[in-house]
């Protein structure tokens, strides 16, 4: 599999121009079209947005350049590359003093011209998000500096202790990865600034109707609050109120404003992050259903693959195993990353991939390649995306998931150690929810059954101690199999499991 294509716009009355030149980039670039400045301007509103947008400049109902110049105000790092038929002294100097338009085109325009100047296009989005991430940073620390200056009118003794407090609440929410995180420390660091005031935090995100995430310090709170919004450049995305039954001075008014700032600034580096997190996960979970959708393997198989990682690596670690590896960030990934085992199966042809009976030998050994076939691709991606763990873990599961512990596994009869933890844990996942699930080649086990297969294999098959891992939380194994069930009254009674199905 590929990265996803660079994201642009193209708006071009004409519906012959606009479909050549779309058919002309579609092979590098995912190309979305609109025929007036109005429908563009929809598309971008529905979309937050595109990196680049290719406008022509004569079109009905208003210009290209009018077009570009509506863009840069509502987008500024969309980069806008105006065409046009006819180049005057006017419209060049319009394109160059506006600033909105980066590149000025004539047509007609070569594949070679106009994919250079959308490269160069995608480069300066680039350089203009990381621009805004540093701005971002500088509001952040603006926002400390500002509550500090606050301080110099009391007394010295007061203004230390504020300052290194308002110090170490700045850096511990710089670390914080989430908003649960956020909310708690900003509750609790303003319980101590305001001399153990009660403080209640709230934190809705980027939406009134997200889920809201609250934190408190302090006893119950009095009849007489005061409250503090959390404002990001986008607007509020939470409050924090504060017991006022003795009315808050300016100072303190000043320390909980720079404190709400500076929570404000970690939210908003938060939600950014969710939302990127998000957008990865499901292109993971895109990518791995185009395999799981030719492998006829339908419904709630990746989620519950996902889940059975996730609580057989907690019990590793709850029973002290792995303790240097399995940080929540690892768990998190590893789960994250369950969906890419089999996209390799892509690439085996329907032919052995949906036969419903069992595999000739010659069938056998072009189904086995799919462990190679994943693993390449990923190491193609990694290649072209440098360190990213979730990518990384994918790659070793690809690879390793169908080997066994005792090396009569595939591709490469790797044994004990030598298979990495994380394809140790999805081959034990992926096996007892290929028994306990329908396919067809077969009927679906029952849990008691696919549980008495694992203790015979545990050592053989398993690494012992994710097989024991499992069998300790086999009632949890079963609840998550009956929550996310494809069929919630599945036959009792089990055929043999093909072997390609272990």
């Amino acid at each position: 599999m590929h990265r996803a294509k660079p994201r642009l716009l193209l708006v071009d009355d004409s519906d012959a121009v606009r479909t050549a030149l779309a058919s002309m980039l579609a092979p590098r670039y995912e190309v979305r079209t609109a025929s007036t400045a109005s429908e563009a301007l929809d598309l971008l509103r529905a979309s937050a947005g595109a990196p680049v947008i290719v406008s022509d400049q004569e079109m009905p109902g208003g210009s290209g350049l009018e077009l570009l110049q509506r863009v840069r105000a509502e987008w500024p790092e969309t980069i806008g590359i105006l065409l046009t038929g006819r180049v005057d002294a006017w419209l060049a100097q319009a394109a160059v003093q506006g600033g909105h338009v980066f590149r000025l085109l004539t047509k007609p325009c070569s594949f070679e011209t106009l994919s250079a100047a959308i490269d160069a296009a995608l480069a300066r989005h680039d350089e203009l998000e990381q621009l805004a991430v540093e701005e971002e940073r500088a509001a952040f620390e603006h926002a400390s500096l500002r509550g500090l200056h606050g301080l110099l009118e009391e007394r010295v003794e007061l203004q230390m202790q504020s300052l290194v407090r308002l110090n170490e609440l700045a850096v511990r929410l710089n670390g914080a990865r989430s908003l649960q995180d956020i909310a708690h420390l900003l509750a609790q660091s303003v319980h101590e600034l305001l001399s153990r005031r009660s403080a209640h935090v709230q934190v809705w995100g980027a939406r009134r109707d997200a889920p809201t995430v609250e934190s408190s310090a302090g006893g119950e709170m009095s009849a007489h609050l005061a409250l503090f919004p959390i404002t990001t450049v986008d607007g509020p995305i939470g409050e924090i109120a504060i017991d006022a039954a003795r009315s808050l001075t300016k100072v303190e008014r000043t320390l909980l404003e720079s404190a709400c700032a500076a929570a404000a600034v970690a939210a908003h580096n938060e939600l950014r992050r969710m939302e990127r997190d998000a957008t990865h996960q499901a292109l993971i979970l895109g990518l791995a259903s185009l395999a799981e959708a030719r492998d006829q393997v339908t419904g709630r198989h990746l989620e519950r693959v996902a889940a059975y990682c996730r609580l057989i690596a907690e019990e590793l670690r709850a029973d002290g195993r792995h303790a240097e590896l399995l940080d929540d960030g690892w768990i998190d990934d590893l789960a994250r990353a369950s969906p890419l085992h089999d996209i390799g199966k892509v690439g085996v042809p329907d032919s052995i991939l949906l036969k419903p009976g069992r595999l000739s030998s010659a069938e056998w050994e072009v189904m086995k390649r799919h462990s190679e076939l994943g693993a390449r691709t990923l190491e193609r991606v990694l290649g072209d995306s440098g360190e990213h763990r979730i990518l990384q873990l994918g790659h070793e599961i690809c690879w390793c998931h169908h080997e066994r512990w005792d090396g009569s596994g595939y591709p490469r009869g790797l044994a004990g150690e030598a298979i990495p933890l994380s394809a140790r844990i999805l081959a034990l996942a992926d096996v007892y929810d290929a028994l306990t699930s329908a396919r067809p080649y077969k009927h679906p086990w029952t849990h008691v059954e696919a549980v008495e297969w694992i203790r015979e294999h545990a050592g053989k098959h398993f690494a012992p101690d994710v097989a024991d891992a499992i069998l300790r939380r086999e009632g949890d194994a079963a609840a998550i199999r009956s929550r996310l069930a494809d069929d919630p009254d599945p036959r009792a009674n089990a055929d043999e499991v093909a072997e390609r199905a272990a």
